[in-house]
């Protein structure tokens, strides 16, 4: 019997069990592959925002140094995608 590995990548875990049959194969083990880093330039990009914006809006969850801003990309996303309303509500 030979194995076979698959990588996906999401923001959530996918709906696999183990022993569910996929495409002719049975789940055996599932496991998080521990996250990387990524830099203040990727999200810039990713994002379309500047470096500079990213490094001000993340700068609570920057793990690396001043000057090699380096962050876990799903928290990133997260603090990236939520908007913050300020000022007062419309009046309709």
């Amino acid at each position: 019997m030979a194995r076979y590995t698959i990588t996906v990548e999401a923001d959530r875990p996918p709906q696999i069990m183990l022993g569910q049959e996929i495409g002719g194969a049975t789940v055996k083990e599932l496991k998080e592959v521990d996250i990387e880093l990524v830099s203040a330039a990727h999200l810039a990009q990713k994002y379309n925002l500047s470096v500079t914006t990213i490094r001000d809006k993340l700068v609570s969850i920057n793990q690396g140094t001043p000057g090699k801003a380096l962050y876990n990309p799903r928290l990133a996303h997260d603090l990236l995608t939520t908007r913050v309303r300020r000022g007062r509500p419309r009046a309709n």
